[in-house]
């Protein structure tokens, strides 16, 4: 066991356990090491036909992602 959480309802212990199952490994990962930037970050959708698509600007490259970089 690498992540544990304590719930109060038994319901939701469930819930949330469904709920990660369907997770990458990379976002499981970023959970269980309390890594909760990246685990927004994974958790962004990048479907280019959902309303909050935003593509990369190519001509940045990587730094574009940085909140440090204008």
């Amino acid at each position: 066991m690498i992540f544990h959480q304590e719930f109060n309802d038994v319901v939701q212990a469930i819930s949330f356990e469904k709920k990660i199952k369907k997770w990458s490994g990379k976002k499981k990962l970023a959970l269980a090491n309390g890594e909760y930037d990246l685990l927004q970050i994974l958790a962004e959708c990048r479907n280019a036909t959902h309303s909050d698509f935003k593509p990369i600007d190519t001509d940045k490259g990587l730094d574009c992602a940085r909140p440090d970089k204008p």
